[in-house]
């Protein structure tokens, strides 16, 4: 169950509102899902998220297979159930094996992969669980990517970070409609 009640227009000061009504036009009149849901208790906090969301959600240039495994890697290390249930099916259509994403669901070694699949995934585990990325992994994942990609990658990694933060913290509700096992170590 959600830790905060749906927000209202009418609950947050009157110098937010307009931002508040600004990024509800923007969703077609509704609330955002997931941790949009969470952001909008702060508008002008989920105002500025919204452009770095987009870019790196749509607009960069990092293959799609790359960047869900990118996200799905980070729904496994921070045990959130609600990106990896919305990101399963987008990795799918993206071309990412059932194989290969039950061995991230699992924390298990992957199977054999593509080079800039084996190398994200390695590269955004050693950042989640040492905080740090050793130079082998940096050094691999450089030689796959590049600066640009690397970058971005790094920055695809820190934006669900925080929207795991926010689901997490908060207790999103997973949608009715998940069609994924729950996360071995995490709640329902």
């Amino acid at each position: 169950m959600a830790r905060l009640p749906e927000v209202t227009r009418e609950a947050l000061p009157d110098e937010l509102r307009a931002t508040f009504d600004e990024l509800i036009k923007a969703n077609d009149g509704k609330l955002p899902p997931g941790p949009g849901s969470v952001a909008i208790n702060s508008p002008e906090l989920a105002r500025r998220r919204g452009p770095l969301n987009s870019y790196l959600r749509f607009e960069t240039s990092i293959p799609p297979a790359v960047l869900e495994l990118a996200i799905l890697t980070t729904a496994r290390c921070l045990d959130c159930p609600y990106v990896w249930n919305a990101h399963v099916p987008m990795a799918r259509r993206a071309g990412v094996t059932d194989e290969v994403i039950e061995a991230i669901r699992d924390d298990a070694p992957l199977p054999a992969t593509g080079a800039g699949e084996t190398a994200v995934v390695q590269y955004a585990r050693e950042l989640f669980k040492t905080h740090v990325v050793g130079d082998e992994t940096f050094r691999t994942a450089l030689a796959q990517f590049g600066p640009l990609h690397l970058v971005e990658i790094t920055a695809v990694l820190g934006l669900y970070a925080q929207n795991a933060f926010l689901v997490n913290a908060f207790a999103v509700d997973l949608p009715s409609e998940r069609a994924e096992p729950q996360l071995q170590g995490h709640s329902p």
